[in-house]
């Protein structure tokens, strides 16, 4: 892990299916939302305006409330959420730390305990959002080990 840089996340917007899913059935969720996700772009004539998230507004325990999906340019916002208003989330500029996950995404719940931790050294409190930035996209060919996410934790 890459140790918690902190900085300014810009306020963005995300176009992502936002639901509260039970954990063991994340992968199922996470299938259907961005497929859902990408699909409400493409309709709208635009592509991502980066790669794929997912942002979590709850605590990981047995179920977790989530949106998955990407990022989407300022002038496309507006034809997506004519046409699927419940996709379209605006988020803040934030306070943030970062952390880079090289590795399986069965790893990352070490990573993201680890990076929680670092931040709470630095004397920092977390926030109440924070979120997964898919640098590298799984693939039937692709090795897991080299898998990269960006771990963003908001900061109180």
């Amino acid at each position: 892990m890459t140790r918690d840089p902190i900085t300014t996340s810009p306020a963005h917007i995300i176009v992502a299916s936002r639901e509260t899913v039970p954990v063991n059935r994340l992968q199922e969720y996470f299938d259907r939302a961005f497929t859902r996700a990408f699909e409400a772009v493409q309709s709208a004539g635009a592509q991502p305006a980066g790669p794929p998230r997912a942002y979590y507004f709850s605590p990981l325990t047995d179920v977790v409330d989530l949106a998955a999906g990407f990022p989407v340019a300022e002038e496309h916002a507006a034809a997506v959420e004519a046409a699927f208003p419940d996709l379209v989330h605006r988020i803040p500029e934030s306070r943030v730390a970062v952390a880079r996950h090289r590795g399986p995404y069965d790893q990352l719940g070490a990573t993201w305990q680890e990076h929680t931790e670092n931040v709470r050294q630095l004397g920092l409190q977390t926030g109440p959002v924070f979120w997964e930035e898919y640098v590298t996209m799984p693939t039937p060919e692709a090795d897991p080990a080299d898998m990269i996410t960006d771990l963003y934790v908001t900061l109180a």
